[in-house]
């Protein structure tokens, strides 16, 4: 657990002595994993690259969601040994398979088999692999994107198929945290639950944002779903409040369920934009009670708390399902509307963004140092980026 506690996301191979079967780990978006269970398996794409003018290969692992577009983790290929065991466990006939989601829940596993062409075996296990550095990772990964995205039919074919068998966890798995330090910010309840079927999705992702943050942030900094002392109506879905700052966090989600998950990508890019746009006007919100009593009073576990934020530096972060790379012009100019209305620094990021940031930033002033470079880019050019973590020195 260790290891999959370190992995931010990916494949891991894995071999304990006196166990035959080998085991995969896959770490993975609840979408992903609810797609991997919905079709038993998925497909690892074998992507021919050129680096420094040597043809080599990346792995682009994909849990069809969308026939044309589906949910990918791409893996770049070199001699170290992760790489060499993960090259010879899918050229082989069977293993185990364990999905984890971005909190370490395990909440699938299968026996699994592969099925794939002799020629792409044989090619997979000839394949040069290059000596690991950073600037030929970033190539192998803008390769693998731009490959997947105009991929053919003989590219389909040629895929290596996993196909899943016999469940190795219980299909309707219910996960219950009784661990009291990961219930010890305000407004937690002694105990938390996952699934990874939800058809009311809020609480659930409110509740892993806070385990996202508690990366971050101390627990006493973390208020779940603060009330508005006037009329009970939630004042945000999450603050931060440290000696320095307060965030605050508005979340939007949909329901992980096959239905949402088979919807078209135009329809849940509508849905994304739709969600942005209501964050945004509880966010104005928000920001309008904060500021119309000094101390700002809020109702959390039942408990009153007056918090002044004189002094304090103002921040709002729309957190989202899924943002897509292709509109950030779309979502980018109401956002930066809205921190121009509020004097605020204001950005949105998607769940698995929110993930990287925690996984890869190891305090508070890391993590800021990093939102203010998208924020600031943003403001220049009226369009965020979006921050790419494990790539940099």
């Amino acid at each position: 657990m260790s290891l999959v506690r370190d992995l931010p996301m990916g494949l891991m191979p894995c071999w304990f002595p006196g166990d035959s079967r080998p085991k995969l780990v896959v770490k993975a978006s609840k979408e992903a994993l609810l797609a991997a269970k919905i079709n038993l398996g998925f497909k690892i794409y074998m992507v021919p690259l050129l680096i420094l003018g040597v043809r080599t290969i990346g792995l682009v692992t994909a849990f069809f969601d969308d026939q044309d577009e589906p949910l990918v983790i791409t893996t770049p290929m070199f001699k170290e040994a992760p790489e060499h065991d993960l090259r010879r466990l899918i050229s082989g006939g069977e293993f185990d398979i364990h999905f984890f989601d971005e909190n370490n829940h395990e909440l699938l596993g299968y026996e699994a088999k592969v099925h794939c062409l002799v020629s792409t075996r044989d090619h997979l296990q000839s394949s040069a692999l290059l000596e690991f550095d950073l600037a030929s990772a970033r190539s192998a990964i803008d390769q693998m994107g731009i490959w997947f995205g105009l991929r053919s039919d003989s590219d389909d074919l040629a895929a290596i198929s996993v196909e899943f068998g016999e469940s190795l966890v219980p299909d309707d798995i219910f996960i219950q945290d009784m661990r009291p330090k990961n219930h010890l910010y305000q407004g937690s309840r002694p105990f938390s639950f996952t699934q990874l079927h939800r058809k009311e999705p809020g609480a659930f992702q409110e509740r892993d944002i806070v385990q996202l943050l508690s990366r971050i942030f101390a627990p006493e900094e973390i208020y779940l779903n603060p009330l508005r002392v006037t009329d009970k109506e939630e004042i945000a879905d999450i603050l931060v409040i440290t000696h320095s700052r307060a965030i605050f966090v508005q979340a939007k989600d949909s329901p992980n369920v096959e239905k949402i998950l088979r919807n078209a990508v135009s329809r849940k890019k509508a849905t994304t934009v739709k969600a942005l746009t209501k964050a945004i006007d509880q966010t104005r919100g928000s920001f309008r009670y904060a500021r119309s009593k000094s101390p700002m009073q809020m109702i959390v576990g039942g408990n009153i708390f007056e918090i002044s934020l004189e002094g304090l530096e103002l921040r709002a972060l729309i957190v989202v399902k899924e943002l897509f790379i292709d509109e950030y012009s779309v979502y980018s100019p109401p956002i930066l509307s809205l921190a121009k209305e509020l004097s605020v620094s204001c950005i949105s990021l998607d769940y698995s963004e929110l993930h990287m940031y925690t996984m890869h930033l190891d305090d508070e002033e890391a993590f800021v140092e990093a939102w203010d470079r998208v924020f600031a880019h943003g403001v220049q050019t009226s369009m965020f980026p979006r921050l790419r973590f494990g790539l940099s020195n």
